[in-house]
């Protein structure tokens, strides 16, 4: 075969590549479109939540005492630990609610008697021990729920001295109070008598 044969014969095969390649685009132009279509019968899941107010809420001191005991968390459900905080104050010291909440529990534990406020939804914060509690119905934040009873870690300023103890719970676990207390007692550093911490003359 000559040549001129070979161009011949080629040419009908670049004749449909053009139109071939024509139509392959066409039909891709319309395939996205076609798509949603096709799973629009399928729920469209939500967006993904993003970060939500906080569960606790702004907690006000229940006493005007300083803070003679920390938060110590438990190591494991029945180890030691220190479920809340003990703030010095003397006994009869009116107590006042930390936060607007609901009376959940109003009632003796291990002989003293305890009042257990719902601030939030799954929050619950204790205070004990009270003397002349309140036993029921909606308290407002700074409204006084008793008065501070003995029978608990005993506080500085003598015999008349006590404490009261607060402790916060988030869906059952306890957490520590410090961290949501809005007017708790700074701590603050003493001068020093001489540059670099050395004692006066």
């Amino acid at each position: 075969m000559s040549a001129a044969g070979s161009n011949f014969t080629l040419r009908p095969a670049h004749r449909w590549r053009l139109p071939l390649l024509a139509l392959v685009l066409t039909v891709g132009a319309f395939l996205p479109a076609a798509a949603p279509a096709a799973v629009a019968g399928r729920p469209v899941p939500p967006p993904p939540a993003g970060p939500g107010p906080p569960r606790v809420p702004a907690l006000w001191m229940p006493v005007a005492g300083a803070v003679v005991r920390g938060f110590d968390a438990r190591a494991g459900p029945y180890g030691p630990g220190h479920r809340g905080i003990d703030i010095a104050a003397p006994v009869g010291e009116v107590v006042r609610a930390p936060a607007a909440g609901q009376v959940v529990f109003a009632g003796p534990v291990a002989g003293t008697t305890w009042v257990s406020l719902l601030v939030a939804p799954g929050v619950v914060v204790t205070l004990g021990p009270l003397l002349d509690p309140v036993t029921a119905g909606r308290v407002r934040p700074r409204a006084p729920i008793g008065r501070v009873g003995p029978g608990h870690q005993p506080g500085p300023g003598g015999p008349g001295g006590a404490t009261l103890h607060l402790g916060v719970r988030v869906d059952g676990v306890y957490v520590d109070p410090l961290a949501y207390l809005v007017d708790r007692p700074r701590a603050r550093l003493a001068p020093l008598a001489m540059p670099g911490g050395l004692p006066g003359p």
